[in-house]
């Protein structure tokens, strides 16, 4: 669902998906009540991504399956979640890929702390360089999300997934490539599990 003007804020990086991954919570901490997140946490991950500058905002499901706000944003039932979260970023890429007027794409877990619109937007500017762009919020120059993959590196980011390699050593192996945009006066969100 795109937006239009209600939420974008002139980025010029094409076409941007924005998409909210939602843990099962069970990979990173024990199953349980906690790790069903709840409606405030998603609805501010959502209008994060809108207010910032996507186009079009994504909720992708799979284990967990949670009310999203849908006035403002598109669900993805992705059964791949019940494997791992790099099966669900690699089925969200995949559904990226498969919509060529959607020149890219910036992930963000729920489990992590929401950086707010201006760190997206931020982002946004620098993925302006290209299709080819990596890019990704740092606080205090340790890596953290917002993570930006142009649509050139999410092709290949889904070639590497379906070698085997994870999503996270796919950021490591490019680690040379990746823009990291300074966003430490906006927060201090805990390390990303991107």
């Amino acid at each position: 669902m795109g937006f239009g003007d209600d939420f974008n804020s002139g980025s010029s990086a094409g076409s941007v998906a924005g998409i909210v991954l939602v843990a099962r919570g069970d990979e990173r901490i024990p199953a349980g009540e906690s790790d069903v997140p709840g409606v405030e946490r998603l609805m501010a991950a959502v209008s994060s991504l809108g207010a910032g500058g996507c186009d079009s905002v994504y909720v992708a499901l799979g284990a967990r399956v949670v009310p999203a706000p849908d006035t403002i944003s598109t669900t993805l039932y992705l059964p791949e979640w019940y494997d791992s979260l790099d099966a669900c970023v690699r089925a969200a890429l995949s559904f990226v890929d498969q919509h060529p007027a959607l020149d890219g794409a910036v992930l963000q877990t729920l489990d992590s702390p929401d950086p707010g619109p201006s760190a997206v937007s931020r982002v946004l500017a620098v993925a302006a360089q290209g299709p080819n762009t990596i890019c990704r919020a740092e606080f205090a120059g340790k890596p953290a999300q917002p993570v930006y993959l142009g649509a050139d590196r999410i092709r290949e980011a889904i070639e590497q997934a379906g070698a085997g390699l994870t999503t996270v050593r796919y950021l490591i192996d490019h680690r040379n490539d990746v823009v990291g945009v300074d966003c430490t006066d906006l927060g201090n969100p805990a390390n990303s599990v991107l």
